[in-house]
């Protein structure tokens, strides 16, 4: 019994002698920065429009971490690249660095602030909180357009807003955006969904310069949204990424209808740019309609308004305008939240070959 209880004592203090350089290992800290800052601190900066004298640093690596969700306001300079991207840092060695990445765990920030106080620059500061902090405390965040893209992909549950001027909206949006200016977002509140547990809120405007976005986001918070994304590089981001055609459209003289003349163009030179519905019956269409126009007639329209996708304009036509004008006003009075709905006021002739002569109403 006593060989017994020795062997196990041995047994015992050789796994505790093996296990203490992991132990070690675990408890092994990295270089912490000198100067660390709080939420508060961080959340002075980290609006619009953008305080002079200041630079933002998520020190996380680009993707999938950064597109994924950052502090407002902030540069993606990834600790992994940071001397390769030295040029992003600004000129003036005086400027306030603010380094972040994943949390009190996360050593990028701290490596990256050393890296810069070792370049010259004489006010580093690091939240050592991070971005986890940052989610917890504050009204929203910031996701890169790659994200918003896969959301766009994947069909989630989702209501994107274009925060700029309504004429801006009309001229070329982000696909399934609907167009809530900031400066009219009180009146216009009503758009929003009723849910605002769950509902996911997503607001651009015209690129990092703009604040448009970020105010209706704070706007919105306040509303009792609780979540709440700011898309910061905007439509000239999107434009750029993954392009977009500019799809302004020119209003003909009754309430709702287009200009002849550029639906006409639209349909020869850029005909995707719109979404073309065909309200006759289905033996009308047989007999000859525009090439790129889909049929519904207007008591599918009617039961179906909810599924018609919204992210290019919508043009009803019929044989006179008059089915179209009926559907326009069905589809209005179902999904008063989209604005880029028209209809055709004119008469439409089919032949051969879905050839087609257009004479506006007079």
């Amino acid at each position: 019994m006593y060989r017994k209880l020795i062997a196990a004592a041995v047994l015992l203090a050789f796994v505790a002698v093996a296990a203490m350089p992991a132990m070690a290992q675990e408890k092994a800290k990295f270089k912490e920065f000198h100067s660390i800052v709080d939420y508060k601190f961080v959340a002075e900066y980290a609006k619009m429009p953008k305080p002079k004298g200041v630079m933002i640093i998520d020190s996380r690596p680009y993707k999938p971490k950064y597109v994924e969700g950052y502090i407002p306001t902030a540069v993606s300079i990834p600790a992994s690249q940071f001397e390769k991207m030295t040029d992003k840092l600004p000129e003036d060695k005086s400027t306030l660095l603010i380094f972040y990445c994943g949390g009190f765990s996360c050593p990028l920030s701290h490596k990256s602030a050393f890296a810069a106080e070792a370049m010259g620059y004489t006010n580093v500061k690091v939240y050592a909180a991070g971005f986890p902090d940052w989610k917890k405390h504050a009204p929203y965040y910031s996701i890169g357009l790659e994200n918003l893209n896969e959301r766009i992909s994947a069909g989630e549950n989702y209501m994107l807003v274009d925060s700029r001027p309504y004429k801006k909206f009309l001229e070329g949006a982000i696909p399934s955006a609907i167009g809530i200016p900031e400066r009219n977002f009180a009146d216009k509140r009503g758009l929003l969904p009723t849910d605002k547990e769950n509902s996911t809120l997503i607001f651009y405007c015209g690129g990092y310069a703009c604040a448009l976005s970020h105010k209706s986001a704070v706007m919105a918070r306040y509303l009792g949204y609780k979540h709440v994304l700011v898309a910061e590089a905007g439509y000239p981001g999107w434009k750029e990424l993954y392009g977009g055609a500019d799809t302004a459209v020119v209003a003909g003289e009754a309430e709702g209808a287009v200009d002849t003349e550029w639906f006409l163009t639209t349909l020869k030179e850029n005909p995707d740019s719109i979404l073309l519905i065909d309200v006759r019956d289905p033996e009308e269409y047989a007999a000859g309609h525009f090439p790129n126009a889909i049929n519904m007639t207007v008591d599918m329209v009617e039961k179906k308004a909810m599924e018609i996708p919204t992210d290019k304009p919508i043009v009803f036509s019929c044989a006179t305008g008059a089915r179209a004008g009926e559907a326009y006003y069905l589809f209005k009075d179902i999904r008063p939240d989209v604005e880029k709905v028209f209809y055709l006021e004119a008469t439409s002739e089919f032949g051969d070959g879905n050839s087609y002569e257009v004479h506006p109403n007079k």
